[in-house]
């Protein structure tokens, strides 16, 4: 296996090559996401979209790479967010391509290989939720999926340029005919996580990739800590881009003063070396191993971001969540927590003493989040295989059978008038309108003739 990526492993895999390049810096604007709460803003959005598009220009630049690119693979997997023009190394390499997707399924992902959508019965991403959608829902879902539509149309039509640069089209076939030729898409989320929806056999989703049936030993003063919790532990993190550090002083200043007067123990992913004026009862670390940490069964409370990642750990391990969503899809999946009932949402530019101690506490005090989440462990562990070896399955079906084009969907081939029938409609109807005109006149002119024949009658 050949990884190109920004991150280094850890720990070494005996048949993993890693090339190691670089990306975009997005330390200020997420600095910016805590500290000016501009995380679902519109440029906040654009500037997150172009850095992706950077990054993988980047990728594809270095000379690291470069220096692969005459090798032979036998599938091309690719992490896709936003920049997909990469997708040309598919047909550079002569093989079939699968795309790993960091989050559920969404115009973009469902374009792929034709998947549908489900308008009217599922609700788009950006809204979340799991609640059957009443008439009033269903509009504003249908509103938000056409919004879907206007901006994957711009992302195209934003990365075409960038794909011909890379992908010339005297060698290559054209960038919207490479979107349709992707033989998978792994999805990270489970069937138990969100509404029921129809998929293809070749969208598969693989939620929990990351989560261990057998969590690994935690640290030695981690293990320590938790075990000494009495009355349990909160684990506090905001994801790995997020910088707990960079908390403005007001909202840090009021989350320690909440877990001062906490009798439990908490674990906090703090990224500097200490945190200041910290409580007695309160641990920092730069990195912790978020999975084993919440397989710990102390672990009463998760403060999170909000991320799938973190959201398919507690699930897994049946620790109750508070979210405090920053930015992309982070509400949404906090506001699917909530309705499941295992989750609180704290809104984070409402997060002071009173709003977070008040949240901390209804979490820590109501049996009925513990006991609900234990339910949906039960049901998100219920599954046939693990996600790995569900993922490991179809990765190595595609590539025993060079792309399987024998699960291609004819779908993905045709227009949206096409998909949708409208133009058998329209043909229908206009037949049935021509057939309405044709038979109007023939029984107009039979009665003209009966008309004409009655007084020919009369007057003999």
């Amino acid at each position: 296996v050949t990884m190109v990526s920004p991150f280094k492993l850890s720990k070494p895999v005996s048949n993993y090559r890693e090339i190691v390049v670089p990306k975009v810096d997005l330390s200020d604007m997420t600095k910016d996401f805590l500290q000016k709460n501009s995380g679902q803003s519109v440029s906040m959005m654009l500037n997150l979209f172009q850095s992706q598009i950077d990054t993988a220009e980047m990728l594809l630049q270095d000379p690291q790479f470069l220096a692969i690119k005459n090798e032979h693979f036998d599938l091309v997997i690719v992490g896709y967010f936003v920049a997909d023009y990469v997708l040309g190394l598919g047909p550079h390499f002569n093989a079939p391509t699968v795309i790993l997707y960091s989050a559920g399924m969404t115009k973009m992902t469902a374009d792929y290989i034709g998947n549908p959508r489900a308008v009217s019965t599922v609700p788009s991403m950006l809204l979340g939720g799991k609640e059957p959608m009443g008439f009033v829902k269903r509009v504003i879902n249908f509103l938000v999926s056409g919004f879907e539509d206007v901006i994957s149309a711009v992302l195209v039509y934003a990365q075409t340029e960038y794909y011909q640069r890379y992908f010339p089209s005297d060698r290559y076939p054209a960038y919207t005919d490479v979107r349709k030729n992707v033989s998978l898409v792994l999805l990270n989320t489970h069937f138990s996580q969100a509404v029921p929806r129809p998929y293809l056999p070749n969208m598969i989703e693989v939620g929990g990739l990351q989560i261990k049936s057998k969590p690994d030993p935690l640290p030695a003063d981690i293990q320590e800590w938790l075990d000494g919790a009495e009355h349990g532990a909160v684990y506090f993190c905001l994801g790995s881009n997020l910088k707990s550090a960079e908390l403005p002083p007001a909202k840090l200043d009021a989350i320690l003063k909440t877990f001062a007067k906490l009798k439990q123990r908490v674990l906090w992913k703090w990224e500097s070396d200490t945190i200041p004026n910290a409580p007695p009862n309160v641990l920092s670390k730069a990195w912790l191993p978020q999975d084993d940490v919440l397989a710990h069964r102390n672990v009463k409370l998760f403060i999170s971001h909000g991320g799938l990642g973190g959201v398919a750990e507690a699930k897994y391990h049946g620790v109750p969540v508070l979210g405090i969503p920053i930015f992309a899809e982070q509400h949404q999946n906090v506001q699917t927590m909530v309705e499941e009932g295992i989750a609180m949402l704290l809104e984070y530019q409402e997060l002071d003493e009173q709003s977070f101690s008040r949240a901390v506490n209804i979490m820590l005090r109501e049996h009925r989040y513990t006991e609900r989440v234990k339910e949906i462990s039960t049901r998100y562990r219920d599954r046939p295989q693990s996600s790995m070896n569900l993922a490991c399955y179809w990765i190595e079906y595609v590539a025993r059978h060079r792309g399987a084009p024998h699960l291609h969907y004819p779908g993905a081939d045709m227009n949206f008038l096409q998909r949708e029938s409208l133009d058998v409609i329209a043909a229908l109807m206009l037949a049935g309108y021509l057939v309405f005109k044709v038979l109007k006149l023939l029984i107009k002119f039979i009665f003209r003739k009966l008309f004409k024949s009655t007084r020919k009658t009369k007057q003999n």
